[in-house]
């Protein structure tokens, strides 16, 4: 019989924990179908063109077009104050080394057309890869400094009173894509995360008759303290009319 074996988390996977327990806000969760036939025809589209663009670079822009169409549901609160971007940056989180994924965070998205946000993240996926090693190696290293959890969650609780810090390390509104149908998380230090599931086929009805057309899930977790339920439903509405458009991006 094989025994158990265990070990002490390093200090990288503290500092993350703590983080975690520090950014603990009421959670608010809202979903959406969203339909992707004209989505996936823009993106055969650019593919042709050349773009190697895929879903996530549309939900990308699709997420900074809704908020920035709907700038008071824009927000950012940070201990007991509340600040209205005048610029939305999209968090996309990207595969990393630790359950803490790290964030590439796209300036000005909305400004952005897909093609320019997909070469972005093709261009910066690897610098935010080797920033967020340089980080857990500098953590391990000297993380051992503030031994005791509740001073680590001390210095956090301050750091995230911070709106520059939040946007620094995970923009205005962070977006994630997952290969499972849908999931849920937490919204970390945004004030809303937008997960999309895979794309998958379904009968759905259209106009008054089923139809198998390709879907996709948009789960938003929202800060409760940010968010009621009919600014989460203005927001997905918009970022579901963005997808299903037939326009060009």
């Amino acid at each position: 019989m094989t025994q158990d074996s265990g070990e002490s988390l390093d200090y990288a996977e503290r500092w993350l924990l703590d983080g975690l327990r520090v950014l603990r806000p009421a959670l608010s969760v809202h979903q959406i179908t969203v339909d992707m036939t004209n989505a996936l025809a823009r993106l055969d589209a650019l593919r042709r063109q050349g773009v190697n663009a895929t879903a996530t670079h549309l939900v990308v822009r699709a997420a900074a077009r809704g908020l920035a169409a709907n700038p008071n549901l824009h927000q950012v609160i940070a201990g007991t104050r509340r600040q209205r971007p005048g610029r939305v940056d999209i968090g996309l989180s990207v595969t990393g080394e630790t359950f803490v994924a790290p964030v590439l965070v796209i300036e000005g998205a909305d400004q952005k057309s897909v093609a320019d946000i997909a070469t972005e993240i093709a261009r910066r996926t690897p610098e935010v890869r080797q920033a967020d090693q340089q980080m857990l190696r500098a953590l391990r290293q000297w993380g051992w400094l503030l031994p005791f959890g509740f001073l680590r969650r001390g210095i956090l609780r301050l750091l995230f009173t911070s709106p520059t810090f939040r946007r620094k390390g995970a923009g205005t509104f962070q977006v994630s894509t997952v290969p499972a149908d849908w999931a849920l998380t937490s919204t970390f230090a945004t004030a809303g995360v937008l997960v999309a599931g895979q794309v998958w086929s379904r009968v759905v009805a259209v106009d008054g008759q089923p139809a198998v057309r390709p879907v996709m899930a948009l789960t938003l977790s929202g800060d409760h303290g940010v968010w009621d339920g009919r600014a989460a439903a203005r927001f997905l509405s918009a970022v579901k009319a963005e997808l299903e458009s037939a326009a060009v991006a």
